[in-house]
């Protein structure tokens, strides 16, 4: 059986260009909406917590694809890359335990969208949102299963 090189390259470059186009390898996760149609889209905030601009750039500089957020009786958890815990310092998180997970980029994004001191990290009724200003970051994957 004689192959032919050249029909085999292309058939190899076809195959990579259908999954580089149909499976990509880059995904923004999450959308920036107007605080008041965030509210109208996923209802109210059930319960809140804040953290300071500042804090939350710092802590976005420690991560390169994505953050993580989780309420839990209070208690705001921030995780990056890997599921690494950059706030609070010194937590530990179980494998199985269910974060949002947005792109960093669309974080960085949200956060230079307007101006002020406090970002809050919101739990809604089946969402957790994080909102700046008058902007609100919604549309999250769960990690698990999704996680970077």
């Amino acid at each position: 059986m004689k192959i032919n090189i050249s029909k085999t390259a292309f058939i190899f470059f076809c195959v990579l260009l259908f999954s580089s186009i149909c499976f990509p390898q880059t995904k923004t996760i999450g959308k920036i909406f107007s605080k008041a149609e965030a509210d109208s889209l996923f209802g109210k905030v059930i319960e809140s917590v804040s953290i300071s601009y500042c804090d939350l750039s710092s802590l976005l500089s420690k991560t390169e694809k994505c953050v993580m957020f989780q309420i839990n009786s209070g208690e705001l958890t921030i995780l990056g890359d890997g599921r690494n815990v950059l706030y609070p310092t010194g937590k530990s998180v179980n494998a199985d335990e269910v974060f949002a997970l947005f792109s960093k980029s669309i974080a960085v994004e949200l956060i230079s969208s307007d101006c002020g001191n406090t970002v809050t990290v919101e739990r809604r009724q089946d969402h957790i949102t994080v909102t700046f200003g008058f902007n609100t970051l919604e549309e999250s994957s769960l990690c698990p299963p999704i996680c970077w």
